[in-house]
C-alpha cells in the first residue's frame, strides 16, 4: 500500500484529514526507523500527551461538576493510561500504519501496547498541529467515547485510590505492616496496618496479604467519606 493511500484509509478513521500531510506521517515513525528524536514521533507523543490530558480534564470539570479532586485524578487517570491509549489505538487499527525500523517490523513492536499508546498520543500532538485545539478534542471525545463514563469504584482498587489521593494532597504514599500472620500454612490469617505520615492508621485482616492491604486501605477511604459527608 502505498504512503498516500494508506495516510487516506487512516484519516477516514480518525474522522480528520490533515493539511499538513507530514505531520501526520511524523506522528507514525517509531524510534527505531529514525533515532533522531527530532524525525521520529517522540516529540508529537510528549504534547499530545499533554493535550490529551487538558481536553480530558476538561471534559470530566464540565461533566462531573460534584466531583471531588480525588475523584477527577481517577477518572484522568484511568481515561489517560497506557492500556486506554493502546486500546483506542488498537481500535483504529493504527499499529498497521506505524512505520518502524527493519528490524522491529519482526518483534512484535507493531502490537505492543507502549508504542501503540505512545503513537495516538502522537497523533493526537499532530492533529493539535495541524487543525488547533478544537479539532484535537473532537479527535479524543470521538475516539475515547466509550471511556469516558465509567463508576469510579470499577477504576481502581483501594490502595491506589488511597496513594493517588495522599499525593494530589502532597503527602508521603502509605506504608503497609504485617503485624500478624496466623492459621495452616495451607490456609493462613494476615493481619496488617497501614499507616499514613499524619499519624492516620487502620488495620484489617485477609486470606493474602493483599487482600488485607486492600482492606485497610479501603477503612481509610470509607474513613474519609464518612468525614466528608
Amino acid at each position: 500500500m502505498n504512503s498516500n493511500k494508506a495516510f487516506s484509509q487512516l484519516e477516514q478513521r480518525l474522522g480528520y484529514v490533515f493539511k499538513n500531510k507530514l505531520l501526520l506521517k511524523n506522528a507514525l515513525i517509531h524510534s527505531s526507523h529514525l533515532h533522531d528524536e527530532t524525525a521520529n514521533n517522540e516529540r508529537l507523543e510528549f504534547h499530545g500527551d499533554r493535550v490529551l490530558a487538558l481536553i480530558v480534564v476538561d471534559y470530566m470539570f464540565n461533566e462531573y461538576p460534584t466531583a471531588g479532586v480525588g475523584e477527577l485524578a481517577i477518572r484522568l487517570n484511568k481515561v489517560v493510561s497506557r492500556k486506554t491509549c493502546s486500546e483506542i489505538a488498537k481500535s483504529i487499527d493504527l499499529g498497521k500504519y506505524l512505520i518502524l525500523g527493519h528490524d522491529a517490523k519482526h518483534s512484535g513492536t507493531r502490537t505492543r501496547a507502549s508504542v501503540l499508546g505512545g503513537a495516538i498520543e502522537a497523533v493526537i500532538g499532530a492533529v493539535y498541529h495541524d487543525g488547533g485545539l478544537e479539532e484535537a478534542r473532537k479527535l479524543v471525545l470521538k475516539l475515547w467515547q466509550s471511556h469516558l463514563s465509567f463508576e469510579v469504584t470499577d477504576a481502581i482498587d483501594p490502595k491506589s485510590e488511597l496513594q493517588e489521593r495522599l499525593q494530589i494532597m502532597g503527602k508521603e504514599i502509605p506504608t503497609y505492616r504485617v503485624l500478624k500472620k496466623e492459621g495452616p500454612s495451607h490456609a493462613p490469617k494476615f493481619q496488617v496496618e497501614v499507616s499514613l505520615s499524619s499519624g492516620e492508621k487502620a488495620v484489617s485482616q485477609g486470606m493474602t496479604k493483599k487482600e488485607a492491604e486492600r482492606k485497610a486501605a479501603q477503612l481509610i477511604l470509607d474513613k474519609w467519606k464518612e468525614a466528608s459527608d
